[in-house]
């Protein structure tokens, strides 16, 4: 039995390794205040993680909350590639007692995969090509396609026309589904335009004799990349308890769902309350307007419709990064739909998740033979996906082959251990100290099922990559303890030397 290290306390400026990470990625380090939001469900009986994911200038709540903030440094510290690969045999030694762990449930159903992130080099495997239940790990691939099928410039616009009826004006959706009520931001991603912007356009231009006069009805035209607004392979649960919104091209930011706190059954309908709300404040008379049970009919714009109002979301790429540092399984799903009409495919969930096998398959060149996936976010039952796959993906996030997904991650795509998105309330235990700040990671959760999949710094200064996922756990408080575990393995990877003695 290797004897396991005293725990280390590391001082939390120790994000300056996690600076390298995304200095070599070629983006700025998320702010440690950053806050945490809500993974997918863990399982029934297990404590959920709330939060405002939209704020960035507040500290996280939960454990987190006691660690200091810490600024990103200026500049670039030693190059992560600066130390030797890690020797195979002293790694894997170095994390064989956690690996054993029985909270980790059947021997054959724990799978992992770490590799060097700039070589891809193996230094770790157990069942890594074995297909495995990856549960919200799923959205790494996903990303990873759907950075190929939108700019990461691009920005989704949420739009006023005047209606065919002298009457109407109607809220065009385009992709948009964390509007602010009031004015927008443009510093944050979550409520970067905002519904109150949209409605003081709107008045000027109909003072301006742009749009109909006197009384008008607010519409709604939602043709843009229209889809379900849940899976039919999810469970009424996930939306019913607010483990997942809905999936929607328009909506408030307020109105994301968290768990035990669900999203409205028509997100696009609150956007139309408040837009009546707001344009009937700037002073124009509104059918509807205080009236909690109205609803905005649904109507298709004309082609020449006179514009009268128009907002821009933040870029794609930061929308996508705060996806998946909350774990957001709806606005993953969205974005999905999104990337895949723009590459000239259809928006129907078979053939969205065809999309993305095909884009990882074609454009990373990984084998995706035997790959099963069935939604975008992996809430879904029955995707399967070896832990190889996901490595490969995150050593293309890394290693310079594909700056699109480098850029996603590095943003704040991967939460820092301990401080930002899913990670802020993970490893909190003095054991897995030396992981804080210098490992990032996207989550995955569900009964039964804890994965954990992104980049650690070694002691010496290499940057790896890992996939660890076990998918035969028993439910209830097994995943919260498997979960520990994992962070355990990426704390020892951090410990790590792994030199030949």
């Amino acid at each position: 039995m290797r004897p396991r290290p005293a725990p280390r306390r590391v001082p939390r400026y120790a994000l300056a390794a996690t600076a390298v990470v995304a200095l070599l990625a070629g983006a700025a380090v998320p702010s440690a205040a950053t806050t945490a939001a809500p993974d997918e469900p863990a399982s029934t009986t297990s404590a959920p993680t709330t939060d405002e994911a939209s704020a960035t200038t507040e500290a996280p709540t939960g454990p987190v909350a006691v660690r200091p903030r810490v600024a990103a440094p200026v500049s670039p510290v030693a190059p992560v590639s600066a130390a030797p690969v890690p020797d195979r045999g002293a790694l894997s030694m170095q994390i064989s007692d956690e690996l054993d762990s029985t909270w980790l449930g059947g021997t054959n159903r724990r799978a992992v995969a770490i590799r060097d992130a700039l070589t891809g080099e193996s230094l770790a495997d157990r069942h890594s090509s074995r297909l495995v239940t990856p549960a919200s790990t799923t959205k790494l691939l996903s990303a990873a396609a759907i950075v190929t099928g939108l700019e990461g410039d691009h920005t989704f616009t949420t739009r006023v026309v005047a209606g065919a009826e002298p009457d109407e004006v109607i809220i065009v959706a385009g992709g948009d589904m964390l509007l602010a009520d009031g004015a927008g931001d443009p510093e944050a991603v979550a409520g970067h335009a905002g519904i109150g912007d949209l409605a003081a356009q709107t008045a000027d231009a109909l003072e301006e004799g742009g749009g109909p006069e006197g009384t008008v009805r607010v519409r709604l035209d939602l043709s843009y990349v229209a889809g379900p607004d849940a899976m039919p392979t999810w469970s009424d649960h996930w939306i019913r308890e607010g483990w997942s919104g809905r999936i929607v091209q328009l909506g408030r930011s307020g109105d994301r769902a968290l768990p035990f706190n669900p999203s409205p059954t028509s997100p696009e309908q609150e956007v139309a309350r408040v837009f009546r709300e707001a344009l009937a404040e700037e002073g124009i008379e509104v059918v509807g307007a205080g009236d909690e049970g109205a609803e905005a009919q649904e109507v298709e714009a004309p082609e020449d419709a006179a514009e009268l109002a128009s907002v821009e979301s933040a870029a794609a790429r930061d929308v996508l990064a705060l996806a998946l540092a909350t774990s957001d399984n709806a606005m993953v799903e969205q974005l999905a739909r999104q990337a895949a009409v723009a590459d000239g495919g259809s928006a129907e969930q078979e053939d969205v998740t065809a999309w993305i096998r095909q884009t990882v398959s074609e454009d990373y060149g990984l084998d995706m033979d035997g790959v099963q996936i069935v939604d975008a976010s992996g809430l879904s039952d029955g995707t399967q996906i070896p832990v190889g796959v996901v490595a490969d993906v995150l050593v293309a996030g890394a290693d310079g082959s594909h700056p699109a997904l480098q850029k996603v991650l590095a943003a704040g795509g991967l939460p820092i251990a301990g401080y930002t998105g899913t990670l802020a309330t993970r490893f909190h235990l003095d054991r897995h100290d030396p992981a804080v700040g210098v490992a990032r990671a996207k989550t995955g959760t569900l009964p039964g099922v804890s994965s954990l999949a992104g980049t650690v710094v070694t002691r010496d200064g290499r940057l790896l990559v890992y996939a660890l996922t076990a998918d035969d756990l028993d439910e209830g408080s097994a995943a919260i303890e498997a979960a520990s575990v994992l962070d355990e393995v990426v704390a020892e990877l951090a410990r790590c030397g792994c030199q030949p003695e």
